[in-house]
């Protein structure tokens, strides 16, 4: 039934959907969140960091394409990924789900392979995110975590949202939601609110 009294109207949350098609609207709005972040820092164009996680989003939309469409464009994605991985040993994986507001400060020599990223990610140099030989699985890291300098999360660990990964650490188990995580001895502390 059909009404126009507004007390009748009933809200319908909305329903994430799943899949590679989900990804392909959504390239230019997570392009504008990235830039967003970047202003930060000053312009967005200037930032190296913002044309890495630009290529990968775009990588990441053409794989969602018809081949017919991905072939194309599947290898001028290549040819620029390949600059990155040559020159500053960035490799962000095409499988990656990243959210929007992705923020690579200095990058160089990280690598981010199939792993589920949550927004507002801020990510320094010499980074490794991935697989652990003792513990299958590849990290899930929530929304506005940041990785310092070397850090290393390795296997199928969860970062908690609002969470630091401080520099020269390797994190092999699950780190709660509004912590600090740092090396020497490396300790977990609730962040206060």
């Amino acid at each position: 039934m059909v009404t126009s009294d507004p007390s009748q109207l009933v809200a319908v949350p909305a329903v994430p959907s799943s899949g590679k098609r989900a990804r392909q609207p959504m390239v230019f709005a997570n392009l504008r969140r990235d830039a967003r972040r970047y202003n930060e820092f000053g312009r967005w164009y200037s930032e190296l960091g913002f044309w890495i996680g630009a290529t990968y989003r775009f990588g990441a939309w053409c794989w969602t394409l018809p081949f017919v469409f991905r072939l194309p464009l599947g290898i001028a994605y290549r040819i620029v990924n390949r600059v990155w991985r040559l020159f500053l040993h960035v490799n962000i994986s095409v499988k990656a789900d990243i959210g929007p507001g992705l923020c690579l400060i200095h990058p160089a020599s990280v690598m981010i392979p199939s792993v589920t990223i949550g927004e507002n990610c801020l990510i320094f140099h010499e980074v490794t995110i991935g697989a652990n030989l003792m513990s299958g699985g590849m990290p899930k890291i929530g929304n506005n975590v940041d990785v310092y300098v070397g850090a290393r999360l390795l296997g199928g660990i969860t970062i908690g949202d609002n969470s630091k990964i401080g520099a020269n650490c390797v994190v092999t188990s699950n780190v709660p939601p509004d912590s600090i995580v740092f090396s020497a001895p490396t300790r977990t502390l609730q962040r206060r609110r």
